[in-house]
């Protein structure tokens, strides 16, 4: 477990790749795997290249498609 003071002192992309993994990890306990698809929106989002309606509009975009 993490302290913390030890999180206080975390570069961004350790931070980005514990929120990533405590997600992935929620995910697992629940039996479910994260697609490449789903990690690389995970990535996007915590990085903050995209946000949560940007990422949620794509997806929709795409499913909109298959219809």
């Amino acid at each position: 477990m993490i302290t913390q003071k030890k999180q206080q002192h975390q570069t961004p992309r350790e931070r980005h790749e514990r929120m990533v993994r405590n997600v992935a990890g929620t995910f697992a306990i629940e039996g479910i795997t994260l697609s490449d698809s789903s990690r690389n929106n995970l990535d996007r989002l915590f990085s903050g290249q995209a946000s949560y309606e940007q990422i949620m509009e794509e997806i929709r975009a795409k499913y909109d498609k298959r219809k």
